[in-house]
């Protein structure tokens, strides 16, 4: 039995950046803390009226787009997929997401993104994501992905 090896450091944006290989504006989260490598942890971005998307998006009535409140989710997720591979860098390919969005997303304040790998077994990858604005629950996904090295895609 593999026992998952928590991490003692949160990861930074520039840490971030370097692991998921994504760079502003599109890197949607600041932090990630609370690590356990391969299994959980909790993704943060501190949410500014400045904010890109917010200049863009709506207008008169700015909100964070659900499509960006998705990738938030998924760059969380997978940077603790990397934490938990042998090869930080193989590619893992998205085949099936379900999400529901419970509320919108506007004005200042903290994303934080929960995380959890539900299962990792034969290169097919299952997780979930819950996230939160002002500790409101906005929205939540599951997500499977497939480790195309493992399967020899």
């Amino acid at each position: 039995m593999k026992i998952a090896k928590k991490i003692n450091n949160d990861l930074n944006k520039g840490q971030l950046s370097k692991l998921l290989k994504i760079s502003d504006p599109f890197l949607m989260i600041d932090k990630l803390t609370n690590i356990v490598a391969g299994k959980t942890g909790c993704g943060i971005k501190n949410m500014h009226l400045n904010d890109w998307f917010y200049k863009c998006h709506f207008i008169n009535e700015p909100v964070m787009p659900g499509t960006l409140q998705v990738e938030a989710m998924l760059q969380t997720i997978v940077a603790l997929i990397y934490l938990g591979q042998k090869n930080k860098f193989s590619i893992n390919l998205i085949t099936k997401t379900s999400v529901n969005f419970h509320s919108k997303i506007t004005g200042e304040g903290m994303l934080k993104i929960n995380a959890e790998i539900l299962q990792n077994k034969n290169g097919i990858v299952e997780t979930k994501a819950i996230a939160f604005f002002k500790n409101k629950k906005v929205s939540s996904g599951q997500f499977r992905f497939i480790n195309s090295e493992e399967l020899k895609i």
